[in-house]
């Protein structure tokens, strides 16, 4: 069932604007857990691996940033993550300034918080999920770079997961990720706009489609289905990999 919730979106467009960035770029799966992206693309689950990605991606830059450019990080900035972590009530031991030391050591702040890191990335994850989930062109990239993970790094599934091919099995799609899918897609055909909401007419057949087919690597994630018509499902091949840059305006 879903839930109201309370979004802060503090600063989130930043986080947003580098997952945007890596994306682009085919930044790949990284110091990350390889057990939950297995659980996580073989089965649908509300945490996404595109969940997983944000909180990868502003975890091993920031570590790297802190690394690389402690000399930046002052008082004045270092305000703005204390802030940061106030605002998602994740409390947080501030530097101590050492009187031997001029400038207050960042990146061993980091590295003892690294848990506390990673928690505020996984709060924030929730709210850029929340904008990034409209955006199916992203979605497209993004699954892309998830296939090639999983044929390239010949990531290693239990055997009920897999087909003889070596790809993951189609399962069962869960009311929650179709009406999820059907209220973002407008409960119209993303690519010949026939409106399945069954108000004008009751002769369409919604499908739920995967962005990159199973066939070729694709996973079962709810970041990897749009709605579609029946004719256009059967039209598109399961070695095809589209989907629609056209939405609806507010008015």
């Amino acid at each position: 069932m879903s839930r109201l919730q309370k979004y802060s979106f503090h600063g989130i467009y930043d986080l947003i604007n580098l997952v945007e960035e890596h994306i682009n770029l085919e930044t790949e799966f990284w110091n990350y857990n390889e057990d939950y992206f297995i659980k996580h693309s073989a089965k649908f689950n509300k945490d996404t691996l595109l969940h997983q990605y944000i909180v990868i991606t502003a975890f091993n830059f920031y570590r790297r940033d802190f690394r690389k450019n402690e000399d930046c990080y002052d008082d004045e900035y270092l305000s703005i993550w204390y802030e940061k972590f106030d605002i998602y009530n994740i409390n947080i031991q501030k530097i101590v300034e050492d009187d031997d030391r001029e400038d207050p050591c960042a990146y061993e702040w980091f590295l003892e918080n690294e848990d506390k890191f990673y928690e505020l990335f996984s709060e924030m994850s929730e709210e850029a999920f929340y904008v990034l989930f409209n955006n199916r062109k992203l979605l497209l990239k993004f699954n892309k770079i998830v296939s090639t993970h999983i044929y390239e790094k010949n990531v290693i599934y239990p055997s009920e997961y897999m087909t003889e091919k070596g790809t993951i099995k189609r399962c069962h799609i869960p009311v929650w990720v179709k009406k999820a899918v059907f209220h973002r897609d407008k409960g119209r055909c993303v690519f010949c706009n026939t409106d399945l909401t069954n108000l004008i007419n009751h002769y369409k057949k919604s499908n739920f489609d995967h962005i990159v087919p199973l066939d070729m690597y694709g996973v079962n994630d709810p970041c990897n289905i749009q709605l579609t018509c029946e004719t256009c499902n059967k039209s598109k091949s399961n070695v095809e990999v589209t989907t629609s840059d056209k939405y609806f305006s507010w008015w």
